[in-house]
């Protein structure tokens, strides 16, 4: 029931009124009938009596609507005029006399106590699978930005560092870039560019956003926090080889690239939930610095990538989301040599050269791979245990929301066949999940429903935020910005829908421009035994503690 008719009441039109509906349209018909014509109407049947009204039902116990169930409440009843809650489920406190039959049952966040935060762990794999201490937003209505495939260079090899005053010699050839900023990474075959827009794409994308977070925060309806989706540092991840001692703090990617090029709100108040993209490996290889990445989340509070993959549960004034994080960087790992990460020819080689990364050559002891002849199956293995995890945690949440953050599309399918294989199409909807977010392509996208051939996901919505302006987008921008070539998204999520806008990077006069805006339902998960049934889930006999008609589910 939608919730606006959750507090509506129970009565029956009487027949009275029902015959001054019908004589009132009988009036109308004659008027309408009356000219140009000689014969009279027809007279119009006087309908036959309904049924009459039922009793009104006397004030007791009553079963929930849909939208109050929705909303934590674990009992109603018919109070003479409407329905109420009675009592909430969970940890949701009621409220006898709301301002919205959604807010009935609410969630105290002054009264949660968040769980101690991890330490660094041994290595960077150690917390792989870890479920991040849960954070409380008081809002029933919140907001969240993502962003993706965004930081940009100012070098090649050991020169990728920002002057001041200096604009860097690697931006596309003919663009305007900006003095000690990074620009895209050029990588358009045929060199064409906007000259206004591809020297600077990103610092446009990061201008609109730090605009659009102050406007949020004026009208205190804050973002919360950024869903950053990976390839976040080009042309191959933090500038180190991987295996080494934590430097993370020492590194000028993260000064230059992400803490100067997104200041204020965007880096001071809020944090970036992340995931590594191919480029955070190397791009064309897997000896960079993608575990820097992981190290730094224990050196300050707003940079949150603790592993590999990860989750976090998010409680809101009256629901809650689980956000999934996940490495599916298994899909490039064959294929052409400049863009396979386990390249035999790149590790080392071109782009991760030891002369500036130097280290043990193909070896990321302690973790692995260990060499380009083990790189394959070292991923398979990793996906594997993201799988396992992902089949674990999805179908045990009792969240309102779950989100699913990858830097890979949806349309990708990843997997190695009869093991760890999953086609999205056929998982997603199945397994509850709402919303998809994704970069990889540098582009802005969104979609929810059938929108061609690969890209229908079913009930479950995706988007592609690739366009943060790191690398040149696979489009064409325009000067005007009237383009989803690059830019940022805002997500607002509630408890009944959650609104996706996209917007452009704003264009040589950075003007606020959105190009899609789309309302998305909660998608309801299957249960245990039709995703037994579907082969998404396999079953196995109940513990000896448990009732004999129970399940235990596995992969």
């Amino acid at each position: 029931m939608h919730p606006a008719r959750a507090m509506e009441k129970l009565s029956t039109p009487s027949f009275a009124h029902r015959a001054a509906s019908a004589a009132a349209l009988a009036a109308v018909a004659l008027l309408a009938g009356g000219c140009g014509d000689s014969k009279p109407p027809a007279p119009v049947p006087t309908p036959a009596p309904g049924p009459a009204p039922g009793p009104t039902p006397a004030p007791g116990p009553m079963e929930c609507s849909a939208a109050l169930k929705r909303g934590h409440c674990g009992a109603c009843e018919w109070t003479g005029a409407s329905i109420a809650c009675t009592a909430c489920t969970g940890d949701y406190k009621l409220d006898k006399d709301p301002s919205s039959p959604d807010l009935f049952c609410t969630y105290n966040c002054s009264e949660f106590v968040p769980a101690q935060t991890p330490g660094r762990p041994a290595n960077a794999q150690s917390h792989n699978g870890i479920e991040w201490p849960a954070v409380c937003f008081p809002d029933s209505v919140s907001r969240f930005l993502t962003i993706g495939d965004w930081g940009g260079v100012c070098g090649w090899g050991d020169q990728n560092k920002c002057l001041e005053g200096v604009v860097p010699p690697v931006c596309a050839p003919g663009t305007e870039g900006e003095p000690g900023k990074p620009c895209p990474m050029p990588n358009r075959p045929g060199n064409t560019y906007i000259h206004e827009i591809e020297g600077r794409a990103q610092s446009l994308v990061s201008n609109r956003m730090l605009a659009r977070a102050k406007e949020l925060k004026e009208a205190n309806t804050p973002s919360r926090f950024i869903v950053n989706v990976g390839d976040n540092f080009y042309p191959g991840g933090i500038d180190a080889h991987c295996g080494k001692p934590d430097g993370s703090v020492n590194s000028t990617q993260f000064a230059q690239m992400w803490k100067a090029m997104y200041p204020q709100e965007l880096t001071e108040e809020m944090e970036w939930w992340s995931v590594l993209g191919n480029h955070d490996y190397g791009g064309v290889c897997y000896i960079k610095g993608w575990d820097q990445q992981i190290f730094y989340t224990y050196h300050q509070d707003k940079w949150l990538l603790p592993a590999q993959y990860w989750k976090r549960t998010v409680q809101y004034a009256n629901f809650k989301a689980d956000f999934f994080f996940i490495d599916g960087n298994l899909y490039d790992t064959h294929g052409d040599d400049n863009h396979n990460i386990c390249s035999k020819i790149h590790n080392p080689g071109v782009h991760c050269e030891l002369s500036f990364y130097p280290g043990t050559g193909g070896d990321c002891a302690p973790t692995g791979p260990h060499g380009p002849d083990e790189c394959n199956s070292w991923f398979e293995a990793l996906w594997q245990s993201n799988y396992d995890w992902l089949h674990e945690e999805v179908p045990k949440s009792d969240a309102d929301w779950q989100i699913l953050v990858s830097h890979y599309p949806a349309q990708f399918d990843i997997g190695v066949a009869g093991k760890s294989h999953i086609t999205w199409s056929e998982w997603l909807t199945p397994m509850g999940i709402d919303l998809y977010i994704s970069g990889h392509t540098h582009a802005q996208k969104v979609y929810y429903g059938d929108m061609g051939p690969g890209l229908n996901m079913r009930d479950t919505a995706w988007v592609i935020t690739g366009g943060g302006g790191g690398v040149t987008s696979e489009q064409l921008p325009t000067a005007d910005g009237n383009d989803d070539a690059y830019g940022f998204m805002e997500m607002e999520i509630s408890l009944h829908e959650l609104k996706i806008t996209a917007y452009s990077h704003g264009g040589a006069e950075e003007k606020v421009i959105i190009r899609n805006q789309t309302t998305v339902k909660p998608v309801p998960r299957q249960s245990h035994s039709e995703l037994v049934a579907a082969g998404l889930l396999k079953a196995m006999p109940a513990r000896a503690t448990k009732d004999a008609s129970e399940i235990d589910l596995v992969v």
